[in-house]
């Protein structure tokens, strides 16, 4: 049985809405720049959505950051602008949660951050929903995969006929196997979401945009959030009824200069431009440390953050270097670290000082 084509609309994960910290401001208004940053990628998308003649835009989850709960700052400021993308551009909101959204470990209306988003432009799924105008089938967070299988079999042996299913696709917040590499197998593969009979089968929750055989796709998140989302593709999609556009987060990512082995040295203004870079230099004096920040941001880097790790010794059971006083943070790690040592296996020195700025930027990332 023939069906129609339906109007492109555009998808969207793991959006994290938060009064960011980390390289953020506070806009003369009181809104905090990151977030406000976040916002406009949800209106871009809206705005292609609207040009292309369609209406409605996705969200699969992760919509807020802190699980279970929303700043009112964050709230209000959500609120505010999907009303106003909604009467601007004519379209109109579809939400799952996810599970940074749940007060509890299971979608429902009462333990959900994002039904305080519901309104006659947006439609919150706190349930499995089908939403017809679209032809789509929305999954929220289920904390088990194997709980989870068991709903999205449910949806299919209900009232949706095959052919209705293969004419339409699935949308869901859960874990891929093989979106993020090095991270363990959960049970939720390609292969199993690409049997199900979908047209296509959708996933937040991994930062990492990337396609499957079978039409399966990780969405990815709109934008690079902390350090823990280097290297991983950040946007929006476009659907069409025929295919699916990638479209690349306009904000800036993170990098880390030590990853990129395989730079050259004339990439490296075009890698940093409008980035958030860290970078590990040899260092023992503030100067050297505030010169290499220094230089990045010349070539256009958004923020920078200097890990210094002290010069290798003069000569064997030399002392890693001391500081000016009024050293950097990083500097004044490697001060106390080879100050304090007992004096014995001086070569396991830079290896503690490094460790130990790891651990402070981690902890710095947390606080977000």
């Amino acid at each position: 049985m023939p069906i129609a084509d339906t109007k492109p609309y555009g998808l969207i994960a793991d959006l994290h809405l938060h009064p960011w910290s980390s390289f953020a401001t506070t806009l003369p208004d009181g809104q905090n720049s990151r977030l406000v940053a976040l916002l406009g990628e949800i209106e871009r998308c809206a705005a292609e959505v609207a040009s292309l003649g369609g209406d409605t835009v996705v969200f699969a989850g992760d919509v807020f950051h802190v699980r279970g709960s929303v700043s009112p700052s964050v709230l209000n400021a959500t609120l505010d602008t999907l009303r106003k993308i909604a009467s601007k551009h004519t379209v109109l909101f579809e939400i799952i949660p996810g599970n940074h959204d749940l007060e509890g470990k299971e979608s429902t209306r009462l333990g959900s951050a994002v039904t305080a988003l519901g309104s006659a432009w947006v439609t919150v799924c706190n349930d499995p929903t089908y939403i017809k105008d679209c032809r789509v089938v929305m999954q929220p967070w289920v904390e088990k995969v194997e709980d989870l299988k068991a709903a999205i079999d449910k949806l299919g042996t209900g009232d949706m006929p095959k052919f209705l299913r293969e004419n339409t696709d699935l949308i869901l917040h859960a874990p891929i196997d093989g979106v993020i590499r090095g991270l363990p197998a959960h049970g939720l593969s390609p292969e199993y979401l690409a049997g199900l009979g979908y047209k296509r089968v959708f996933a937040g929750h991994y930062h990492n945009h990337k396609r499957f055989d079978g039409n399966v796709y990780s969405i990815g998140a709109l934008a690079h959030h902390t350090w823990s989302d280097i290297g991983s593709k950040a946007g929006y999609l476009i659907v069409h009824p025929d295919r699916v556009d990638w479209r690349k987060s306009h904000l800036p990512e993170f990098i880390d200069l030590a990853e990129l082995t395989e730079m050259e040295p004339e990439e490296l203004p075009l890698i940093v431009d409008g980035n958030f870079v860290r970078i590990k230099v040899e260092a023992s004096k503030t100067s050297e440390v505030e010169k290499a920040r220094q230089e990045l941001l010349d070539m256009g880097a958004k923020a920078v953050i200097v890990q210094a790790q002290p010069k290798p010794p003069a000569r064997e059971g030399a002392a890693a270097a001391t500081v000016e006083a009024g050293a950097s943070l990083e500097v004044s790690v490697s001060e106390f670290i080879s100050a304090t040592h007992d004096g014995t296996r001086l070569h396991l020195v830079p290896l503690v000082v490094t460790a130990a700025l790891d651990v402070l930027t981690a902890v710095d990332a947390m606080g977000d």
